[in-house]
């Protein structure tokens, strides 16, 4: 990654903007599949058994693992957005360090 300029600043917050809408559906996306691991473990839970055994049954349920791979791939699309996020907000910030060093220069 070069260091910025006023191009790339200016696309740094365009590309910021425009993901703000995104960034809060990945979010709220996380969050739901969390709550969704739980439904799951408990829809996958038998009725009778011992804690142990039904643990294990839960833990091992189609729902269960299917609900898993939804947080996964949700944390993943989080992750990725807070990331990149992150990097146009590195690029701002450079760019506003070498502007004010040519400033008092």
């Amino acid at each position: 990654m070069s260091l910025p300029d006023e191009k790339a600043v200016e696309r740094y917050m365009h590309c910021l903007a425009q993901s703000d809408e995104q960034y809060a559906q990945a979010c709220a996306s996380l969050t739901a599949a969390r709550e969704g691991l739980k439904v799951a473990k408990a829809l996958g839970t038998p009725k009778s058994g011992t804690v142990q055994e039904k643990e294990n049954e839960a833990l091992t349920s189609p729902e269960y693992t299917l609900a898993l791979e939804k947080l996964k791939q949700a944390e993943y699309e989080k992750m990725l957005l807070s990331l990149r996020r992150e990097q146009w907000t590195l690029g701002i910030e450079v760019w506003r360090s070498l502007s004010a060093n040519r400033r008092r220069s």
